[in-house]
Order: structure tokens, then sequence, then C-alpha cells
């Protein structure tokens, strides 16, 4: 787990660089990624066109390819922009949202791997899965589950789950759920706590990504971005929990409290809650 120093080095870094994140993402969370990014002091450029995407990708700090709700053109555009984004050597997440809840999802996230390489991959357990059964002689999961997780692997499953889709794609790798790992094939961490609420709003795994996308501009190491983000991610979730109990308040209020909270840490304005 990161120091406290080190997030507060990145906290830092945010500030003072503002880095302006290239989303191509998907409609159902797209205000979401956009308002996290803004509250916890970056930008979004949400460029889904594939006749743009390269360019817009050359003036953003770090590019997001979030794969849900896909269609040929927009897996096009994100080939083009995480190419570019590679090619000016910016931080690139991906996030392959459902990737096996399709044959097309499947075939369309393989051959984006075969163009871009992603600096990490935030996925929840049966993404991963799947992606390492794309790549190897791995069995893909029977219940292709898409956006949440029909998996529930143990500790040890997880962890193992996540350095080898580390190794594989030689990459970071962020694998959320009930708890979440983090390694890079070498390091592995685990990071616990947060609050179950999370799972009952549309685009907390999203949100995650582009705040990963937004560390990996100010941290040393795509490893040390994902566990600071990871780890704040947790914490806002709690705080959050915290104060929507304490006004008796219901998932709406939580929502709303996730953004209030992580502008609070990032900009140390937090109250006692």
């Amino acid at each position: 787990m990161p120091h406290v120093t080190d997030i507060e080095i990145i906290f830092q870094n945010i500030r003072q660089k503002a880095p302006k994140i290239h989303c191509l993402t998907n409609p159902v969370t797209m205000q979401d990624v956009a308002n996290l990014l803004l509250a916890a002091g970056g930008s979004a450029v949400m460029g889904q066109n594939e006749k743009e995407a390269a360019e817009i990708t050359g003036f953003c700090q770090g590019t997001l390819l979030n794969t849900g709700v896909p269609d040929e053109a927009k897996i096009n555009a994100c080939i083009l922009a995480g190419k570019k984004a590679n090619a000016l050597r910016h931080p690139v997440v991906l996030d392959p949202v459902g990737v096996g809840a399709s044959a097309f999802r499947r075939e369309t996230i393989k051959n984006l791997l075969a163009q871009v390489h992603p600096d990490l991959i935030r996925c929840n357990q049966e993404e991963a899965a799947v992606l390492c059964s794309l790549f190897s002689d791995r069995t893909s999961p029977r219940s292709h589950g898409g956006v949440e997780s029909a998996l529930r692997l143990t500790e040890s499953d997880v962890c193992s789950t996540a350095k080898q889709t580390a190794n594989l794609f030689r990459t970071t790798v962020l694998i959320t759920g009930a708890m979440d790992v983090v390694s890079d094939g070498e390091n592995t961490q685990l990071l616990t706590g947060g609050d179950s609420r999370i799972c009952r709003i549309t685009g907390g795994g999203c949100m995650l990504s582009a705040l990963c996308a937004l560390f990996l501009c100010a941290a040393d190491s795509p490893f040390d971005a994902a566990c600071a983000a990871g780890t704040l991610w947790r914490e806002v979730a709690c705080c959050a929990g915290r104060r929507t109990d304490a006004t008796h308040g219901g998932i709406g209020t939580f929502h709303t409290q996730l953004f209030d909270v992580l502008e609070e840490k990032i900009f140390n304005t937090e109250t006692d809650l």
C-alpha cells in the first residue's frame, strides 16, 4: 500500500499539472467520468470519433480506453487513440467492460490488445479471466456476466489471476471486487475497505479507471498509481458511506458524496466525517 507521503506527492502533482485525460468511454457513465476527473483536479476530453481520436490524444496527457457499449467505429477510435498515446509514451488505461459478454467483444478486445499496449488494465475478476483465455491456454469462464463479475475467487486465486494477467500483457493490473488486487507481475498488493454501496451505483468501476488514468500522469510508476488510486477510491467510498448514514440518506446521497469526498481529499479540504 502506498505511503501517505507518496499519495500526497501524487495529489500535489495533480494539483500542479491538472492533467487532461482523453476518455473514450461508454455513454452509460460518460458524465460521471467527466465529473470525477474535474473533482479530482484533472479534466476530460470526450473525443469519440475515429476521425479525431489520434489528434485529441496528442494534446492530452493520458488516455482511457473504456470499451463498454462497443461498436466497430468506437473500437477503431480506441485503437487509433491508443497507438498515438503509445507513440507519445503517454499512459494508457484499458477498461475491458464486459469483455466476456459476447464473441464480438472478445474479438474486438483481442484485436485492440494486438495493436495497443496499455500501461494499466482495470477490470473485474471475470474480465481478467476472459482476457487471459484470449491469449493463453487458460479456459474462459462459462458464465460471461460481463460488467458485474459472476466469479467469486479466493484471495489466493485473485492474486494469481492478477499476476498472470500482468505477465501475459506485460503491464500492471488492478482487479476489483470484494477485495482489490494490484499486480505488475512481480509486486502484488491487496486493497481492502470501502463501502458495498459502490456496487449499487452504475459506473463505480468506470470512475475508478478514470482516476487511475489521472494518477498515471502524476505517479512514478503504474503500480504506484494503481495502488494509490485503488486505495483512495475505497477510502472515498467509506467516507461517503459514513456521511450518507449520518444524514439518513439513500443511494443518491452516497453517489453525490463520492465526488465531494474525492475533491476534499485531493485538495486537502476534508472535514471530520
